[in-house]
């Protein structure tokens, strides 16, 4: 039997009449009656039985009927999902950042959820290789990264250079420094700036001291709380809204890795994640 069998008898069942059926489905009354004569034959006993000019179910034919009109109600709903995956695929949309992203997924969030109130939408947070890791594997969408090399089957879209600036307290006199400038402050050092760090380094500077923070969430707040300065990516300092800290231009050229969206080219997207994916790329980009 197959769904289209089941359908033509529920409409003889509901219509009463092979020709009331056959009218309500658009078919032919022999083509209607074959499709009946069939489904009986497969089933092996009779499903109607003509009563008064009417069709009505035998026993065996009202304990079928239950199981059909189950069989039809989760078809019914099985279409409507399918139209909404063929739409927005899953409902979720995936999505990985390394901490300099952070402080624009609000922004980017509120953009997804205006246009597509009940888009569902995972945030995974991780270094560069984490995040391009689940990528790769399918396990996101797309990635916001900075990346030393371009991966192979990967479309990544350049959005900037990593460039660094100073994030100091609200009262800090100056607009534009050298670090040699701030050696009587404290540096908030954050563990994994390696070019920060190769840069100290190479031109032996020291501070007052240095508090050593895991991320670049916890400099800021120290920064805010007027216990020193740290230098950390200008992205994210532009996009830190916060009365009490000021980003300020340093005079050396201090980059990491260049900011990149990526995601898998043979990846198929539903037409939903596909526009996030441009909305996401046009709101870092203008």
């Amino acid at each position: 039997m197959d769904i289209k069998q089941l359908r033509y008898f529920d409409a003889i069942v509901r219509h009463g009449k092979i020709s009331w059926a056959a009218n309500a489905l658009f078919i032919s009354q022999p083509s209607l009656s074959m499709s009946l004569g069939k489904l009986e034959e497969e089933l092996g006993f009779r499903l109607l039985e003509r009563n008064d000019g009417m069709f009505k179910l035998t026993d065996a034919g009202a304990e079928f009927y239950q199981h059909v009109k189950l069989v039809l109600s989760m078809y019914g709903n099985m279409e409507d999902e399918v139209q909404y995956i063929r739409k927005k695929g899953s409902g979720k949309l995936k999505v990985g950042i390394t901490e300099t992203f952070r402080m624009v997924t609000p922004e980017l969030f509120e953009i997804y959820l205006d246009k597509y109130n009940d888009l569902d939408i995972q945030l995974t947070e991780g270094t560069t290789t984490h995040i391009i890791k689940q990528v790769k594997t399918h396990q996101l969408h797309f990635g916001l990264t900075t990346l030393n090399y371009l991966e192979d089957g990967m479309e990544s879209i350049h959005l900037g250079q990593n460039v660094y600036s100073v994030l100091v307290h609200k009262d800090f006199p100056l607009q534009v420094v050298k670090l040699e400038d701030l050696t009587a402050h404290t540096l908030i050092f954050i563990e994994n700036s390696t070019v920060l760090n190769k840069f100290l380094q190479e031109n032996n500077l020291q501070f007052r001291n240095i508090i050593r923070v895991d991320t670049i969430g916890t400099a800021v707040r120290l920064v805010k709380k007027g216990l020193g300065f740290a230098v950390i990516p200008e992205f994210y300092a532009k996009h830190y809204t916060d009365d009490d800290v000021k980003s300020i231009n340093l005079q050396h050229d201090l980059k990491s890795p260049d900011l990149y969206l990526s995601f898998m080219k043979d990846r198929h997207f539903s037409p939903v994640m596909e526009d996030c994916i441009k909305m996401t790329h046009g709101y870092l980009l203008g």
